[in-house]
Formats: C-alpha cells, sequence, structure tokens
C-alpha cells in the first residue's frame, strides 16, 4: 500500500499543482539535483508567494547593484595611490 500522496503548500495546507522538474548537474558536485517546480492551488495563498518571490528579487538586484558600486568605489580609491 504504498500511495503517492501529492504534496500539500506549507502555508496554506493546499494541494500543490506541478508545474515542471528539471535535472541539473551543479558544476563541481559529482550528483545530480532534481528541481521540482509546484504551484498553490490556492490563488490567494500564490499570488502572495508570487508578491514575495518579486520582491526578495528586486532585493537582491538592488543589493548586486551595491556591491558592484562599492567594487567600483574600492578599485578607483586603490588606483589613486
Amino acid at each position: 500500500m504504498n500511495k503517492k500522496i501529492s504534496p500539500i503548500c506549507s502555508q496554506c495546507g493546499s494541494p500543490l499543482i506541478f508545474v515542471s522538474e528539471e535535472v541539473i548537474k551543479p558544476e563541481g558536485s559529482r550528483f545530480s539535483q532534481v528541481n521540482t517546480i509546484y504551484r498553490c492551488s490556492n490563488e490567494d495563498c500564490q499570488a502572495e508567494k508570487d508578491k514575495q518571490t518579486a520582491k526578495r528579487l528586486q532585493l537582491r538586484e538592488e543589493k548586486a547593484k551595491i556591491d558592484q558600486e562599492r567594487a567600483e568605489k574600492k578599485k578607483k580609491v586603490l588606483e589613486e595611490h
């Protein structure tokens, strides 16, 4: 009786909808990884997750821009000396 149970959302407990699956082999790793993407069947919950993801990506881009500016300033200071 080994039934496969569909995964549930950790936020609201609704069933998840399978979107895609890809097998990747990270550089320097001996083993491959399986990345599986699901969406929540609860539209309100999924909308909130999409909003959080967009905010996280925006913060990551802002941080990368700030890090690049700092590196350029540091390089400029080192070239002056």
